[in-house]
């Protein structure tokens, strides 16, 4: 995606490296904008909220009342009975949000590498290409150039994919959410559509905000739960049907292969390799 930007820029600049870095910029630029806005939106969501402990305490003074009512159980016994049951819950959620964070970590990481490869790819493309091109003998070599030419256009079109899966996500999450009542709806589908990179868990972690801002400003529980269900109902979609399917359009490359690489990427080297 990179090189006709930097080919671009060599052509006025007569420089390789600098015309990179310029591509670099024009590439990361629009994406930090984005992401920061994301966090900085997700931020200002969070900071006038009421304390996660103080909204668990309400929780829990409900459900006492309410089992009071109903079965006239003792409330002393019944909050501590609660309070211990939520917050083996939260802990698990803790370990869950722990997990994707590293998860996320992960994926920055292997962003970072891939962003220096492909640096020097870019820097070092014709010396990479010639190399390529003289392992094979002389009547070969132009089926191998177009080959080449071949593999550039998948790589173009899979991240067009891509950014129509992420569209798509946004859009159905979005909505879903807004069915449920969910302030911003479409801000929370669009973040875990971004998520989306971290193939199957990756909509999950996009989830959680959701959930925990719900749990603190809902006054019922049945809000926090549906958008719980509305994530591992769309989970479930985007693995086995959005994503084969758009990403199988756009590379051509039959839905059940793209469904066969996920699982044996991932089986062989863990999210990374889901993502590869």
């Amino acid at each position: 995606m990179l090189k006709p930007v930097a080919a671009f820029f060599e052509r006025i600049v007569r420089n390789r490296i600098l015309a990179i870095f310029t591509a670099y910029i024009l590439a990361v630029t629009p994406l930090f904008f984005l992401l920061f806005f994301f966090f900085n939106q997700t931020r200002i969501l969070f900071s006038g909220l009421p304390s996660f402990r103080e909204r668990l305490n309400k929780v829990v003074e409900s459900i006492t009342d309410w089992t009071d009512q109903k079965f006239n159980l003792d409330a002393e016994a019944t909050s501590t009975w609660v309070s211990e049951r939520v917050l083996a819950a939260s802990d698990i959620s803790m370990d869950l949000v722990g997990d994707s964070l590293q998860s996320t970590s992960n994926v920055l990481v292997n962003m970072v590498l891939i962003a220096l490869i492909t640096y020097f790819l870019l820097l070092y493309r014709s010396s990479i290409k010639n190399f390529i091109l003289v392992q094979v003998q002389v009547q070969n070599r132009e089926a191998l150039e177009q080959l080449l030419g071949t593999l550039q256009n998948l790589t173009k079109r899979y991240m067009i994919g891509q950014g129509l899966v992420i569209i798509v996500l946004g859009l159905l999450i979005g909505s879903g959410l807004w069915l449920i009542g969910v302030p911003y709806p479409f801000f929370w589908g669009f973040l875990a559509g971004f998520f989306e990179i971290v193939p199957y868990v990756g909509t999950s972690i996009g989830g959680l905000l959701p959930f925990f801002y719900m749990l603190m400003v809902s006054e019922t529980l049945w809000q926090p739960f549906a958008v719980v269900g509305l994530y591992i109902l769309v989970q479930q979609i985007e693995g086995n049907l959005i994503s084969p399917n758009i990403m199988g359009q756009s590379i051509r490359i039959n839905p059940l292969f793209i469904i066969l690489g996920l699982f044996i990427g991932g089986v062989m080297w863990g999210i990374a390799g889901m993502i590869l």
